[in-house]
C-alpha cells in the first residue's frame, strides 16, 4: 500500500447512494479518500461524465444498490498522488479515466483512485470538460467501430447519433473517410451534421425512405446502433448484402437480421484503447455538447437522464 502526500485530504465529498429508488434519493456526504494501491492513481477530479447507466443504476434496474455506493464511470481531473508501482504517471498530470464498475469508488466524488491502465494524459488542446465527458463514450464508439471494421470510403448508419456514444461515433467515422448518415431527432441534427454526418434523417419522418434512398443509394456497409426504435427496420432493410451490425451491451433488445452478422461490445478500459483514442483525436478538438450541472445538483442531472433524449452527454462540475 502507498502512501497518500499529506496535501491529500483523509476526507472528501462524494455523491452517495445508499438504496435505491428515485434521483432525491441521492446525497452528498462527507467519505474517506479511497486509499491508494500500488497500482493505482489518485485523480482529484474536476468533471465527471453521468450516463443512464448510472440512472439506471441507482434506481435498481440492476439488483439492489451497496449501501454507500458512489457512481460514476469516468472522468478528467489532475493526478494527486502515484501508487509506487506507476511509472508512467506523475502528480500534477493532467488526465482522464474509464473505470466501469471501480472496486474503490465511483467518478462522483472529488477525488477517485483507478487503476493506472485506465488512465490516459489529456490531449493539450482538450478542455477538462469535454475530457470529463468523452472517455465512456468515446472508447464505446471507437470499439463499435472497431468491431465493425470501418473504413474510408464506406458509408455507415450510425442509429442514435445525437446521444453520447452516437456523437463520437460520427466523429470518429467521419474522420476516419467513411460518409456517415445519423438518424436524429429534427432539433439535433444540425448538431450531428457539425460532427461530420453527410446526411441526417429523422426516424419518426414520413418522408424517410426517400432520404434513406438519396444518402446511401447502394445501401449501408455497416451500422452501428446506439438506440432502438420501431423506425430501425425501416433503416436495416437499406443494408448491403452481408453488412453487419453492432450495439453496445444495454442496447436491448439483441438484434438480429438473418444475413447480416451482429456484434455486441463494450467499450476497452485499457491504456491500449486510450492510446488509439488519442491517436484518433490527435490534434483536432471535440465538438461534444456537454450540458455542465454544479456537483450539487446532481440530483437535477439524474432528472435531466431520465426525461431521455440527451443530446451529447451530460457532466458534473465537481471542482474547479
Amino acid at each position: 500500500m502507498t502512501t497518500i502526500p499529506a496535501v491529500v485530504p483523509k476526507i472528501m465529498k462524494a455523491v452517495v447512494v445508499e438504496k435505491t429508488g428515485p434521483p432525491n434519493t441521492l446525497h452528498i456526504k462527507d467519505v474517506p479518500v479511497p486509499a491508494l494501491a500500488g497500482n493505482h492513481v489518485l485523480i482529484a477530479l474536476e468533471y465527471a461524465g453521468v450516463g443512464v447507466w448510472d440512472a439506471e443504476q441507482r434506481a435498481g434496474s440492476w439488483g439492489a444498490v451497496k449501501p454507500g455506493t458512489i457512481l460514476g464511470a469516468d472522468g478528467s481531473g489532475t493526478i494527486a498522488a502515484v501508487g509506487s508501482q506507476v511509472s508512467r504517471f506523475n502528480v500534477g498530470d493532467r488526465v482522464y479515466s474509464y473505470s466501469y464498475g471501480n472496486a474503490s469508488g465511483g467518478f462522483h466524488a472529488e477525488y477517485v483512485s483507478v487503476p493506472a491502465d485506465r488512465v490516459e494524459r489529456v490531449p493539450a488542446h482538450l478542455e477538462m470538460k469535454i475530457a470529463g465527458g468523452v472517455p465512456c463514450v468515446a472508447l464505446t464508439a471507437l470499439a463499435g467501430l472497431e468491431t465493425l471494421k470501418v473504413t474510408s470510403g464506406q458509408t455507415i448508419l450510425v442509429f442514435g447519433a445525437s446521444g453520447g456514444v452516437g456523437s463520437l461515433a460520427v466523429w470518429l467515422a467521419s474522420a476516419n473517410g467513411a460518409t456517415v448518415v445519423g438518424t436524429a431527432r429534427p432539433d439535433a441534427q444540425e448538431y450531428v451534421r457539425s460532427l461530420g454526418a453527410a446526411h441526417t434523417i429523422d426516424p419518426n419522418s414520413s418522408e424517410r425512405e426517400g432520404i434513406i434512398k438519396r444518402a446511401a443509394k447502394a445501401g449501408f456497409d455497416a451500422c452501428l446502433i446506439t438506440a432502438n426504435s420501431d423506425r430501425l427496420a425501416d433503416f436495416l432493410s437499406h443494408l448491403k448484402a452481408k453488412a453487419p451490425l453492432a450495439y453496445p451491451n444495454g442496447v436491448e433488445p439483441k438484434l438480429r437480421r438473418n444475413g447480416h452478422p451482429t456484434s455486441a461490445f463494450d467499450a476497452e478500459m485499457s491504456h491500449e484503447a486510450f492510446s488509439r483514442l488519442n491517436a484518433a483525436i490527435g490534434s483536432r478538438t471535440i465538438p461534444l455538447r456537454t450540458q455542465v450541472f454544479p456537483f450539487k445538483d446532481v440530483v437535477e442531472a439524474h432528472h435531466r437522464i431520465e426525461q431521455g433524449h440527451v443530446v451529447g452527454k451530460i457532466v458534473l462540475h465537481i471542482a474547479s
